[in-house]
């Protein structure tokens, strides 16, 4: 039986179980988008050892035969862990958002360079950064590099006192956000609104 190995890297967005012996990873890379690949789980590794939620991700790939389904990873090593994210349920939370954005999105990206840098720089950002803002500027920057027209339709359309909030949010450094605008939540949840009944993106 012929056994084809491959490389891949990326940010571990989910992992999921599918048996006492092996767990399905999806990982976004930045060469070929959205990946799911099988992990098999030893006994002989500790558990701080295996992939997990947010890693950066490098293995190799081993498939049984050619066209016979997803590959197992068969060597791998995590180059970053990101503990902060877990440190904060409110942090968590966001991340585990962006995360879904790029989980019901990534298959159909036909350029995953760009979205690969936007969600590194996002899951990055939650260190320091609000993460109701870290959100929005993620769906706004997301849906721009889709080719969306988010500044020139959802924007407009907002009341001009939740419009010049969106706009701090938006334009300013989030180290200059120290605090937040107080319709902050109520931008948020516009935007997602936006986005799912008026384009095909899952947000």
């Amino acid at each position: 039986m012929s056994v084809r190995i491959e490389e891949l890297s990326g940010i571990v967005l989910q992992t999921t179980a599918t048996g006492d012996k092996h767990s399905r990873i999806s990982l976004f890379s930045k060469q070929f988008g959205l990946q799911s690949i099988l992990f098999r789980k030893s006994g002989k590794r500790t558990l701080g050892a295996q992939p997990d939620l947010f890693d950066d991700l490098e293995c190799t790939l081993s498939y049984a035969s050619i066209g016979s389904g997803m590959p197992f990873i068969r060597e791998w090593n995590v180059s970053r862990k990101r503990n902060f994210l877990a440190l904060d349920h409110k942090v968590f939370f966001a991340a585990a958002e962006i995360s879904r954005l790029f989980l019901n999105n990534g298959s159909h990206i036909l350029e995953p360079q760009p979205l690969f840098a936007l969600l590194l720089k996002s899951l990055d950002a939650m260190e320091h950064g609000p993460p109701q803002a870290v959100r929005i500027k993620t769906l706004f920057v997301f849906a721009q590099q889709e080719g969306l027209p988010v500044k020139q339709a959802w924007l407009p359309e907002l009341d001009i006192g939740l419009r010049k909030q969106a706009e701090v949010v938006l334009g300013s450094r989030l180290s200059d956000l120290k605090e937040l605008p107080s319709r902050v939540d109520e931008i948020l949840k516009s935007l997602t609104l936006w986005l799912n009944s008026e384009t095909e993106l899952k947000c």
